[in-house]
């Protein structure tokens, strides 16, 4: 099945170099411009280790990855040792709880990049980000990447169009087992304004800034330039057909990033 071999294809890419790639063109420059010299990063969900590798490269950072799978902190364990010293010895491993294992205001970067997806229920997303934003220094920044709500195609599962919409859950199970040969339970995804939400309600917060424009970057143009990762062409192509929708959002003060196929933000968190 063509969409099925997608899936394998893109799987491929994400867990071998070129996923480490991605990361070091889609996250790791983010990051480094909400990460202050010698500053402290916490990556909630980092599974085998891509991002870690990536988040090392920042300048003197302090990188720490926590997961509630132990095989995957293993991976990520070892591919942390083949770093270079100087980068291998800022990375530390973490398992993860339902209450993350640090102590309030400790991060001033915290990455949650395509975790929230898997987090089922509503309680769930909020107990996650509510420890996230506990974690994170007041003025820390909140970087998220999960699939967007709003999107009109179910990309992150099977890529058809509307079934996260109006289908129930056992039906999208279904398509995306006959799409993928993989079942497991769909994917919950975000608003751009239900996300907000989440931030905002944790306690001690008292003033959320969201400190990108659109799609990561200060502005439209600044996105559109520094476009990778995967599919990068599909990422023109619906970039071109959303840049009205992001002038006529514009006028009142929003951006495209409400119907992006990825919400892709950074919120700055201030806290009592």
């Amino acid at each position: 099945m063509p969409l099925a071999s997608h899936f394998e294809r893109l799987n491929a890419r994400y867990k071998g170099a070129e996923g480490d790639a991605f990361a070091l063109e889609e996250l790791a420059p983010v990051a480094g411009r909400f990460t202050p010299a010698q500053g402290r990063v916490l990556e909630v969900g980092c599974g085998y280790g891509r991002n870690l590798v990536a988040l090392s490269t920042l300048p003197g950072a302090r990188v720490v990855g926590c997961d509630v799978a132990r095989d995957e902190l293993r991976l990520a364990a070892a591919r942390a040792a083949a770093l270079p010293a100087d980068r291998g010895a800022r990375i530390a491993l973490v398992e993860q709880e339902a209450r993350l294992p640090f102590r309030d205001d400790t991060f001033d970067l915290v990455v949650l990049w395509q975790v929230l997806e898997h987090v089922l229920g509503g309680d769930g997303k909020r107990g996650v980000v509510h420890e996230c934003v506990r974690v994170l220094k007041s003025g820390g920044h909140l970087l998220v990447e999960t699939p967007n709500q709003w999107f009109p195609f179910d990309y992150h599962d099977n890529k058809l169009p509307l079934v996260h919409w109006f289908l129930p859950e056992r039906a999208r199970e279904w398509l995306t087992w006959k799409v993928r040969g993989e079942r497991y339970a769909p994917s919950q995804y975000l608003s751009l304004p239900g996300a907000a939400r989440l931030v905002r309600s944790a306690p001690r917060v008292t003033r959320t800034h969201k400190a990108t424009r659109v799609y990561f970057a200060p502005s439209y143009a600044e996105a559109w330039r520094d476009l990778a990762g995967t599919q990068v062409g599909l990422k023109r192509a619906l970039f071109a057909l959303l840049w009205p929708v992001h002038a006529a959002l514009s006028l009142f003060g929003g951006s495209a990033d409400v119907v992006m196929p990825s919400l892709r933000v950074v919120w700055q968190v201030e806290k009592a």
